[in-house]
Formats: C-alpha cells, structure tokens, sequence
C-alpha cells in the first residue's frame, strides 16, 4: 500500500487516541446536574475512539505499516458547554481525516474503501449528536458557568 495512505491512517490513529483521553477526561470530570446524562456520553465516546483506533491501527499493520502511539493535544475543561464544542471539532475533524483517505484509497482497494465508510458514517453521527445537543439554547445556557481549560 501506498505510504502516503499509511501516513494519512496514522493521523487518523492519533486522532483517534487523543478522542480516548480527551473524552475520558471529560467523563470523570463533568458535574453538576447533567453529569448523570453526560458522564455516560463521553465515556462511551471514549470507547467509541479506541474501537475506531483498534481497527485502524490493525489496519495499518496489515498494509505493512506501524501504528503510531502518539497522540495530539487533549482540550481539557471542567466547563460542560466548553466540552460539548469540544467534542463536536473533535468529530468534525474526524469527518475531515475521514474523507481525506477515502479519496486517496477510492477506485484502489474496496475493501479498504468499505471499513472506512462504515467508521466515517458513525463520525458523522457524532456531529449530528454534538449539533443537536448544542442546538438546544437551555442546554447551552445551563452548561456554560465558570470553568478552567486547559490542554494536556
């Protein structure tokens, strides 16, 4: 396989790590009255980035390429609205990185093809989710309150 698209599935892969941490983050931290509601919702996002990174990084491996360990910045933040935006650029990006290796691998490998739709799709949804939830101006107004950012 080409090694431009190994590249390009590498940051893919470092994405996807950075989503582990950055939304377990959010879920140990998010409180107050939505943290029933949402603690839940980012940690399964978590798992939802290692699921997505477990296959991208066997992927790699099996296009004779080494999975990378590295990740990017986590956006960290103990202010609820501060980590909805958050997880909507997060998603947004991985739509973006998405689409960038399916025209590099479309007309070449099917199968390839094929997994990455699947992953993209459930990126999409993602958007959709942070879109909707952020829609909702009483959600927006009650999760923004003072609150400390940082990135790790």
């Amino acid at each position: 396989m080409d090694q431009a698209v190994i590249d390009k599935l590498n940051e893919i892969l470092k994405h996807e790590w950075t989503g582990v941490a950055q939304y377990s983050q959010a879920g140990f931290v998010v409180s107050g009255l939505w943290r029933e509601v949402y603690s839940d919702m980012f940690l399964d996002a978590a798992k939802e980035s290692f699921g997505h990174a477990k296959i991208v990084g066997q992927k790699i491996s099996a296009l004779g390429g080494v999975p990378t360990i590295e990740r990017n910045q986590v956006k960290q933040t103990d202010d609820l609205y501060e980590m909805l935006t958050n997880g909507l650029e997060f998603e947004s990006k991985a739509v973006q990185l998405y689409q960038e290796v399916l025209s590099m691998v479309d007309g070449k490998n099917r199968p390839l093809v094929v997994l990455l739709e699947e992953i993209l799709l459930e990126e999409q949804e993602g958007v959709d989710e942070f879109t909707m939830i952020l829609k909702d101006p009483s959600v927006a107004a009650q999760a923004k309150g003072g609150s400390a950012s940082k990135a790790g």
